[in-house]
């Protein structure tokens, strides 16, 4: 069964924080979970790991300000501004305490918090995450950025609905691209509705020095999920991020790409489970 054919155990609920509403989905009991998607993504990528961990977890996966069906934050959108969005998301569900797991561009959001506020992250998972290891790198993420900047700028709506563009465009994100159109064509949609701003503003301060002063003072247990065939973030980076980190774990799916979640399911669930337990 595809992701995108399983039962929505979790509807888009509504919230506002500090006066911007924000969507969100949530499952099951426990220690509260907290899923933060990466650049582009949504709360829906995550449906398989709601329905999957709400036997033992809380789940709760929003949409950043600016993607899924979240709007934008009015004047600027940085990762730390995000960060400081997510705790306050979590205040206002009562969550004192949490496990958090970012993904992609929001390792480093989830980086952000965690050494910001380290009494309410337990235990802290990044996935698919990479960061730079010298200046050199680091320039090369900003010419990264400005490529899709011109990207974001030439999307068109009706793009979703051609077969083409969905599946080459997919096709990076995967180690095998998934038979699904179905669930291409919902995870492009998600690409194509993202706020232009804070889609540009966001990807730019993933290169911010300050992520990897972030990385060096989180004081949680860590682990980082990486995929060996993601041709998204740069897998020498992940080695890097583990080294910064002081309790960190690193474990790697084989024959995956930048999707886990959705490309190995089981295998990804699993390590979730075993190192939340």
């Amino acid at each position: 069964m595809s992701v995108a054919s399983l039962p929505d155990h979790a509807p888009l609920l509504h919230t506002s924080v500090a006066g911007s509403p924000i969507a969100y989905r949530r499952h099951g009991q426990g220690m509260p979970l907290l899923l933060i998607h990466g650049w582009g993504g949504s709360s829906r990528y995550w449906r398989g790991t709601l329905a999957t961990l709400a036997d033992q977890h809380d789940v709760i996966a929003l949409d950043l300000p600016g993607y899924g069906d979240s709007p934008a934050l009015p004047g600027h959108t940085t990762g730390r501004q995000l960060a400081e969005l997510v705790l306050a998301f979590a205040d206002q569900l009562g969550l004192k305490q949490f496990d958090l797991n970012g993904h992609s561009f929001s390792g480093g959001v989830a980086a952000y918090l965690a050494a910001r506020s380290p009494q309410r992250v337990r235990r802290l998972v990044l996935s698919n995450f990479s960061t730079f290891r010298n200046e050199r790198e680091r320039q090369i993420v900003d010419q990264v950025h400005k490529v899709m900047t011109l990207w974001m700028m030439l999307r068109r709506p009706w793009m979703a609905e051609r077969r083409f563009f969905y599946r080459t465009v997919s096709s990076r994100f995967f180690y095998r691209t998934p038979n699904d159109d179905a669930l291409l064509r919902e995870s492009f949609a998600d690409f194509l509705k993202m706020d232009t701003q804070t889609a540009v503003e966001s990807a730019a301060s993933s290169s911010d020095p300050a992520i990897n002063a972030a990385l060096r003072e989180i004081q949680c247990p860590t682990m980082i999920i990486g995929a060996r065939h993601d041709n998204i973030m740069p897998t020498p980076g992940t080695f890097k991020a583990a080294e910064m980190i002081p309790d960190c774990r690193l474990v790697w799916i084989e024959r995956c790409g930048h999707l886990p979640m959705i490309e190995r399911p089981d295998v990804y669930h699993s390590l979730l489970a075993d190192f939340l337990a």
